[in-house]
């Protein structure tokens, strides 16, 4: 039997718009694109295991197994931890982080400018087939003895990852003044965008 020259493409194509956040829907299923490309129309190519999402062009822009089963939505994350690392202040004003783990979304709103820089680096840098679940780990380690840095989560991270002891915290044998508890993040700039405006008299 002769076989074809070129393998058979087993696959169908569809044309769909991108939310704000650039997710699209497919069979009631939700892929991220990049959030370059929300609001905009990509094309789409379906099989029977993978979801490819391309530009106008026909350039790949993600691929992503398809979900079958009660898991609804596929996040690749890269393209979004580079835009947000490199502007940070707009994880405040966009939506995109309540698809974070919730553990994560609280940190990072409570994080300063500079803090969000670090963290969402770090982000990138240690997360593997967009699984949080070492990552959240890390972070609630890191949390028990208040709002950790990027460098306190990344060596939790790999104190779990390599299954070292994590170490204890030295409690002191005197007694040691309280200190106010400070306010972290920049939620409380928000005053001065209340009704009416800041007092500047």
């Amino acid at each position: 039997m002769i076989l074809p020259e070129k393998a058979f493409d087993c696959a169908y194509y569809q044309e769909v718009k991108a939310d704000k956040y650039g997710l699209i829907s497919i069979d009631k299923k939700h892929y991220s694109t990049s959030p370059r490309f929300a609001g905009q129309r990509v094309r789409v190519s379906i099989t029977y295991n993978n979801i490819v999402i391309s530009n106008e062009d026909n350039e790949v822009i993600v691929t992503h197994t398809r979900l079958y089963g009660v898991k609804r939505k596929s996040m690749i994350w890269q393209p979004y931890l580079e835009l947000l690392s490199r502007r940070p202040r707009a994880i405040k004003y966009s939506s995109i982080y309540e698809e974070f783990p919730v553990i994560w979304s609280d940190y990072l709103m409570s994080c300063t400018v500079e803090e969000q820089k670090a963290a969402l680096s770090l982000l990138g840098k240690l997360l593997k087939n967009d699984d949080f679940t070492l990552l959240n780990k890390a972070l609630e380690v890191a949390s028990e003895y208040g709002h950790p840095s990027a460098d306190q989560i990344k060596h939790c991270f790999y104190s779990i990852l390599n299954q070292e002891n994590s170490h204890n915290s030295i409690i002191p044998k005197v007694s040691v003044s309280q200190v106010p508890k400070a306010t972290r993040g920049l939620t409380h700039y928000d005053a001065f965008f209340k009704v009416g405006g800041a007092n500047l008299d």
